[in-house]
């Protein structure tokens, strides 16, 4: 996550204030918090589900396109990636 959170912040131009801060609770999964100068990204998992669930929120100020986060996040997690949805 921290490496995905890194990246798609570069992808995206966006300036981090910090590193991401990660939080795992074991009955869940884990969630990280990036902070941007232009505003922020969470991340979410659901360890316990079938199957597996990850969530990116990115909220901004500062407009990017979708399409490189979405390609991003294709790239990255390649054949992981089971189903991609998103919208603005």
């Amino acid at each position: 996550m921290t490496r995905y959170a890194k990246e798609m912040s570069t992808v995206l131009d966006m300036e981090l204030i910090t590193s991401p801060v990660l939080n795992h609770e074991p009955k869940y999964g884990w969630c990280a918090f990036v902070h941007w100068k232009e505003s922020g990204m969470h991340i979410y998992t659901w360890d316990n589900r079938v199957p597996k669930f990850f969530s990116v929120d990115i909220y901004t100020c500062k407009p990017f396109e979708d399409t490189d986060a979405v390609r991003y996040t294709e790239e990255f997690f390649g054949d992981n990636l089971i189903k991609l949805t998103w919208k603005e």
